[in-house]
């Protein structure tokens, strides 16, 4: 609501909410949470708001939690070095056990490297559609107007950003400051569950390792992670509390921060589409944006 009406797009607070929820239920419900990227977007262009300064509302979201997190990353390490059982289990370790991580993660970055350096991907798309069998659908001439149509969308986007970091830096700062109270009330779910079960810990560690197992849920093909983060939290769970209590806090913990979102969001995502025309009214007879034109009479018309 903060970044709609800083944009100059007055979304009203029912329609936010629908949006934000209804995002949600996607990030849980879909792999590798690309639904919920998918149906803010579509939720914000009903509203009215272009996609480049959608997909920048977006980015600015990100960029946000991004910052929050790397606040936070200093005081979990600080916590992390006085904490005893955490230390204790480090040097237990071999430094030789460090070693396949470490090439591990030096191909990864090798790889990521190689792909933007040398735009493998866009090489990889312009050999599949030279193949002779796909002539008839002309994929190189819509490949080019798909090329075409991005650069003009990330020229929008960073005017986007511009307006809101240049120009709007208030509303940058209270959607960041309503950022970390969201995050901060996510990731005290876990210290409040075992404190619940008379067991104290460190909340600033857990914070970290909550924000590692959401990030690591979707790297997961998987919705919700497909199981991994469950094993994941499990094992780090067992080596801090009483193997006996890793089963129930796993599950209230997964309640609270998984679950929870996939029903309520569902429900809400559910009603979006039930009173789409009342949450979001269509413009006077039509919309036109870009080439592509809504009617009220529920034909779309593409003029390229």
């Amino acid at each position: 609501m903060v970044l709609s009406h800083s944009l100059g797009h007055p979304l009203r607070y029912k329609q936010c909410l629908a949006i934000s929820l209804s995002s949600e239920f996607g990030i849980a419900a879909t792999p590798v949470g690309m639904g919920g990227a998918v149906i803010r977007l579509a939720l914000l262009r009903r509203a009215g708001i272009s996609l480049a300064h959608g997909t920048s509302m977006l980015a600015t979201d990100v960029a946000l939690d991004i910052c929050y997190f790397l606040l936070l990353l200093p005081l979990a390490i600080y916590s992390l070095m006085r904490n005893q059982k955490i230390l204790a289990l480090f040097q237990k370790w071999d430094n030789r056990s460090w070693i396949p991580i470490l090439i591990g993660a030096l191909f990864f970055i090798l790889f990521i490297y190689l792909v933007i350096r040398y735009h493998l991907i866009w090489r990889g798309i312009k050999k599949i559609a030279a193949w002779p069998k796909l002539d008839p659908y002309r994929l190189p001439a819509r490949f080019r107007l798909l090329k075409w149509k991005l650069i003009v969308e990330i020229r929008h986007f960073k005017e986007g950003l511009h307006i809101l970091f240049r120009m709007r830096r208030s509303a940058v700062l209270i959607n960041f400051c309503l950022a970390s109270m969201q995050w901060t009330c996510r990731y005290s779910i876990l210290p409040l569950i075992l404190y619940a079960f008379s067991l104290i810990n460190d909340p600033i560690p857990l914070f970290l390792l909550q924000g590692l197992l959401f990030s690591a849920s979707l790297l997961f093909v998987l919705p919700g992670g497909g199981g991994g983060v469950e094993m994941t939290t499990a094992f780090i769970l067992g080596l801090l509390i009483p193997k006996a209590l890793v089963g129930v806090v796993l599950l209230l913990w997964r309640f609270f921060t998984y679950h929870l979102y996939l029903a309520g969001g569902g429900v809400a995502f559910t009603l979006v589409c039930a009173y789409l025309n009342t949450l979001f009214p269509p413009a006077n007879g039509m919309e036109e944006d870009e080439g592509i034109t809504f009617q009220n009479d529920g034909n779309v018309k593409v003029e390229i």
